[in-house]
């Protein structure tokens, strides 16, 4: 195998070294609020791309294609519709005004429900996180073996651990987010490509990969769509994957914001990226099994490495490799915070230890938790049971309160409890008895009996005045109230429109010089096309669009 790709990984986790350090020395906090969620002025566009980076370990690549090829239309439904996650949080951002000045969202938690909700939302925070870490150090490390020999390639992954553990430590939200910027921006545009080459690779055009599809069983309607447990697990495993993104990871992109309104700014955008990108995540998958539909699951991306030339293998891995970095950099600072923050503020005689140093703790955690997970990665190398392990700590115990808090619920300590605890007995026992037998994910499940088990609680046990639903917070308020004037300003300028139409219709008019860029653009555009990409067989369209352009 060529040295190109291993050259061009070395360059990137230079490069990713350089961009971390040079914003942890010159972002040095001094505060926890500050390590966190920084100073809140962060751009939209910023916000959107350490959000994408975060949302995107590099096993969203690598395991989407893998189960498309294997899989078929199950994968592709499921990865399609998976891809509107984001947006399920959009609508709960603007909700979120009372808790904006929260650090965290075992501090949400903790200041409804109590401080044994807190305890037990961080410690489950905690779990989930050092279990994404691990299964993203496991996807650097297969990453990197596909294009560095056996004895490398385990120092490399090491080496890129120590650098995301490195600048997340010391540099904090604002290091983690400005380096997820870097990596977001060089997978978002290596993706494209590789859907690209590997679409020339398969040597079919487009029609033609449709119907070489709808003849193969695995990607045929019929197949997916019967009554069967295949089909119920598929809906339980959209319905996690969709609630999967409500975690402290994510969460903490809200706090990050400066108010309820960029927030959801920010998860509408990032939804209409992920749409973009999940798309081309599918189409990869589909390409891949038209170029070679005979391979085994495990063999798939081997084969991909083999066939594509050595720049590509560079860039396939340096892809992968910041897909698989952004993730772990974020809920390394996620677990620090809440080990030093929320564990720290529950348990009093911690707090009258260590709170003189809690930067220093936040930093101290960040680096034995990142060295836990590495160890954990190299001993557990299977990234389903990581996966699952995940969602098995997070879904189940705490989206349930968190939900209901941000719509208005205010329980008690014991309600919130019960929730949990109903939850965690729902997961170990459906794990125990029902997956084992019919493949079905229980983590959605958990999470209505969670649900269910506080509502229960709340109206047959007896409970104080202040507990129970309350009403829309003053910024919710002032969002509508807003929202509503626009509405009103808007449908006036549309009745001005066809009261006025001439008038209306003059505005839009372009000027000469806009329709002389658009001629050009037409014609040179069109002899591109036509000339570079070799395009045969269309001459008499071609005639009629460079007619079209002259006429501009």
């Amino acid at each position: 195998m060529s040295n190109l790709p291993f050259i061009m990984v070395v360059i990137f986790l230079l490069l990713t070294l350089a961009t971390g350090i040079y914003y942890s020395y010159n972002n040095k906090s001094t505060t926890i609020r500050e390590y966190a969620i920084g100073n809140k002025t962060f751009s939209t566009a910023t916000l959107v791309a350490t959000l994408l980076a975060t949302a995107y370990g590099g096993g969203a690549l690598v395991y989407v294609v893998e189960e498309i090829h294997s899989g078929g239309l199950y994968w592709v439904i499921i990865a399609f519709i998976g891809s509107f996650n984001i947006w399920v949080i959009s609508p709960l951002a603007l909700r979120m005004g009372p808790f904006m000045k929260h650090l965290s969202m075992a501090e949400t938690l903790g200041s409804v429900y109590g401080r044994y909700a807190r305890i037990i939302t961080a410690l489950s925070g905690i779990c989930a996180s050092i279990a994404t870490i691990a299964l993203q150090i496991n996807v650097m490390s297969l990453v990197i073996g596909m294009c560095v020999d056996l004895i490398n390639y385990r120092v490399i992954t090491i080496l890129a651990t120590l650098i995301l553990i490195l600048y997340s430590t010391f540099g904090g939200i604002r290091a983690v987010t400005l380096t997820d910027v870097f990596q977001f921006l060089t997978f978002s545009i290596i993706i494209p490509l590789l859907t690209w080459f590997i679409f020339i690779n398969a040597g079919n055009p487009f029609p033609e990969v449709i119907s070489f599809l709808q003849t193969q069983e695995k990607f045929q309607f019929s197949t997916v769509f019967r009554f069967d447990t295949n089909l119920v697990g598929m809906v339980a495993l959209l319905l996690s994957y969709l609630l999967n993104f409500i975690k402290p990871t994510t969460i903490q992109r809200i706090y990050m914001s400066s108010g309820p309104i960029q927030a959801k700014k920010v998860f509408f955008y990032s939804g209409i990226a992920c749409l973009f990108i999940d798309n081309l995540i599918i189409l990869i998958g589909l390409f891949v099994f038209v170029w070679a539909p005979n391979l085994p699951m495990i063999g798939v991306w081997g084969y991909v490495m083999e066939h594509i030339p050595p720049i590509f293998q560079g860039f396939v891995t340096i892809s992968l490799l910041a897909m698989a970095m952004s993730t772990p950099d974020s809920a390394l600072n996620s677990c620090s915070v809440i080990v030093s923050h929320d564990i720290l503020e529950s348990v009093k005689f911690l707090k009258v230890m260590f709170h003189p140093y809690q930067i220093r703790l936040v930093r101290i955690t960040s680096i034995a938790i990142g060295i836990f997970a590495m160890v954990l990665a190299f001993y557990c190398r299977n990234l389903l049971d990581l996966l699952k392990l995940g969602l098995g700590f997070s879904i189940p115990i705490i989206t349930a309160p968190f939900l209901l808090s941000v719509f208005g619920f205010r329980g008690t300590s014991r309600t919130a409890l019960i929730g949990m605890a109903t939850g965690v007995l729902t997961i170990l026992a459906w794990n125990k008895c029902v997956e084992p037998g019919t493949g079905i994910d229980g983590s959605f499940i958990s999470m209505l009996a969670n649900g269910l088990a506080m509502m229960v609680a709340h109206y047959f046990l007896k409970q104080p005045e202040s507990a129970g639903w309350v009403g829309t917070d003053d910024t919710l308020k002032q969002i509508q109230q807003e929202n509503a004037r626009r509405k009103a300003e808007r449908k006036e300028r549309i009745k001005n429109f066809w009261t006025d139409k001439k008038n209306t219709l003059a505005k839009l008019q372009p000027n000469h010089y806009t329709l002389t860029f658009i001629g050009f653009y037409t014609v040179i555009s069109n002899l591109l096309t036509y000339f570079i990409a070799s395009i045969s067989g269309h001459s008499y369209w071609l005639i009629c669009q460079t007619l079209l352009g002259a006429f501009f």
